[in-house]
């Protein structure tokens, strides 16, 4: 690495996320200093974990929908894609194509090739649903999707994605402001708008759910090189990620709804919890430290328990999310899950002493 500012040369090893500069010349990766991690290794090599190859679909959930209800979403529009879905995979065995099509959007026997398999079939006029082990692949598939619907709420919204979020660079966008691109049937595309649903999983408070505008960049900007993300603005006085269930641009995804019928008719004050300082050992860490932390970690977590209470009192009460018990279970959730990182459990006594109906 080139410190541009030292003009020397050392070796480092760095972890974040990494976009495309199309103003940056020949092979060249910069870094920032929050994401040098420790420096002296003489690895030249570069881990990608996870990258933005295609654009991952939208589903709800029980979360993500009661907020969006409290929002005042209208509840026709999740009964409609939720029939919608339900005819859709009734579709899926009507036709060789639609169950390859299926099979493929799923990624079920990819490594066998099996949705090609089932089109060549088709094309020697062979119907592949003679075959009780094919026939038994396709109909386990839809059972899963089924159940999925049914048990967990997973309904996919045509007009929307699941995106990376990165930072504006270039300073382009305004405060509030976004720019939304993806690809589809190998075109890219970008979404404008105004009010659009942004959120990121998992969302229990409802100031976890904002509305946003998405805009095109001037012609000619570096930002239409970009795909398949969702670029945040680096104005403003707080980051909007930030608001959106504590989340960062360090390779988390977000939630983007660009249907008309899912337009709320309010939006709430997002949530701004105090950052908790991780527990300081004051000492070099020991194998010990580690398995005593695991074990710690396996007695106290309370994350599963919390996020259940929160929905059923969400459900229960008149006022859904906004009750001041699921304010409090948000803010709980929270702790729980930076956890892992503070060392800083959830206490149990409000858990135990919380009346449930």
């Amino acid at each position: 690495m080139f410190d541009l500012e030292t003009n020397q040369l050392f070796s480092v090893g760095a972890k974040g996320m990494i976009s495309l500069d199309p103003l940056l010349q020949g092979d060249v990766l910069l870094l920032r200093k929050s994401m040098v991690k420790f420096e002296g290794t003489n690895k030249t090599d570069i881990e990608i974990c996870e990258g933005a190859w295609k654009p991952l679909p939208l589903l709800l959930n029980r979360q993500f929908i009661k907020i969006l209800e409290d929002m005042g979403t209208k509840a026709s529009f999740f009964l409609d894609l939720q029939t919608k879905e339900v005819e859709r995979l009734r579709m899926i065995t009507a036709s060789p194509y639609n169950a390859s099509t299926f099979l493929r959007r799923q990624n079920v026997g990819d490594t066998v090739h099996l949705p090609w398999f089932i089109n060549k079939l088709t094309a020697l006029d062979i119907d592949f649903r003679e075959d009780g082990f094919m026939r038994n692949i396709l109909e386990m598939s839809l059972l899963h999707e089924l159940r999925q619907l049914k048990h967990k709420t997973r309904i996919p919204v045509p007009e929307g994605r699941h995106l990376h979020g990165i930072m504006d660079e270039f300073g382009i966008l305004a405060e509030d402001q976004i720019f939304c691109t993806f690809t589809e049937d190998g075109k890219s595309k970008a979404v404008v708008g105004r009010d659009l649903i942004i959120s990121k999983a998992p969302c229990l408070h409802p100031g976890d759910v904002q509305v946003v505008n998405a805009i095109h960049p001037p012609k000619g900007s570096p930002l239409w090189e970009l795909r398949n993300c969702v670029v945040f603005s680096q104005k403003g006085g707080r980051d909007l990620p930030s608001k959106l269930s504590g989340g960062d641009l360090d390779g988390d995804r977000y939630y983007i709804i660009w249907d008309e019928a899912a337009k709320p008719d309010m939006t709430y004050t997002p949530a701004d919890y105090a950052r908790k300082d991780p527990i300081n050992i004051e000492r070099p860490v020991e194998s010990s430290d580690m398995t005593d932390f695991f074990i710690k970690f396996m007695e106290t977590d309370q994350l599963g328990r919390i996020a259940v209470m929160h929905r059923v009192l969400a459900d229960q009460m008149m006022d859904g999310t906004l009750n001041p018990d699921c304010i409090t279970l948000a803010e709980m959730h929270s702790t729980a899950v930076d956890f892992s990182k503070t060392g800083i459990p959830v206490s149990n006594i409000y858990l135990k002493i919380l009346p449930l109906s």
